[in-house]
């Protein structure tokens, strides 16, 4: 996978989570630019390549899912991670893979990101570049 395909946007608002987060996904290979909310966020240009959004829902009192609803739109074909605290309750998960996000992870460990990012990026990688099938003799 090419280095730019590596990029993550990161939208969290608690620093010291924001920053061990950073750390870990750098150590993995990836490139993230990590910003604290939606107005940060949203500053971001369109043109970036990213592989990835990792979005927290509380952003310190903006609304992570109306931030989502924009990223979405501007970013159609970049996968969304919500990443949170909150306890994921099916309904509300439910809906918020209707509103766009890909997967959701209650905050854990460093070693679980990593996996659920390597394995939302894999998967996105995997249907943007399908296996060729085999020439025929």
């Amino acid at each position: 996978m090419r280095a730019e395909n590596k990029q993550i946007l990161l939208i969290e608002d608690n620093l010291d989570w924001r920053q061990v987060a950073t750390s870990a996904l750098e150590a993995a290979g990836y490139k993230v630019i990590a910003v604290s909310g939606a107005a940060e966020a949203l500053l971001q240009g369109d043109e970036l390549q990213l592989a990835l959004l990792i979005l927290d829902l509380d952003l310190g009192g903006e609304n992570g899912l109306m931030l989502m609803k924009h990223l979405k739109r501007h970013h159609p074909t970049v996968p969304i991670l919500i990443c949170t605290g909150m306890d994921p309750v099916e309904p509300a998960v439910q809906r918020m893979r209707a509103m766009g996000a890909d997967d959701f992870l209650r905050k854990g460990t460093m070693s679980e990101l990593i996996n659920a990012v390597n394995l939302a990026v894999s998967r996105t990688h995997r249907e943007a570049h399908p296996a060729s099938s085999p020439p025929h003799s």
